[in-house]
């Protein structure tokens, strides 16, 4: 018998190699990352492909929504997307300026 090295759980599998059952990378942890409405905002950080601190001034300034719950400041996924999608947004309209109409003094807008 194997024992585990440190405190994980150790499955032997009928090869005789140990996988950790307990571990944050396994599969069912990734599937429910996948799905969850609530991520840490270390998490967040890493979708949007940001350094922690860049993730936290966003989250604190009320750019991206977030909730608290007992101490934890966790990021709501559905306001993660809507950022995303108003960043694209903002990009697209000043790359192409004809898509945007400034108003001129007098002019009503329609």
């Amino acid at each position: 018998m194997r024992l585990p090295n440190d405190t994980q759980i150790v499955k032997i599998a009928a090869d005789g190699q140990a996988e950790p059952v307990l571990n944050y990378e396994t599969r069912a942890n990734k599937d429910v990352l996948g799905r969850s409405l609530l991520l840490t905002v270390e998490e967040a950080s890493v979708l949007l492909r940001l350094g922690r601190t860049s993730a936290y001034e966003l989250v604190m300034r009320g750019t991206i929504p977030s909730v608290k719950i007992g101490r934890r400041r966790l990021v709501v996924r559905a306001g993660l997307e809507e950022y995303v999608a108003r960043l694209a947004l903002a990009q697209r309209q000043e790359s192409d300026p004809s898509k945007t109409h400034i108003l001129t003094i007098g002019e009503r807008r329609s």
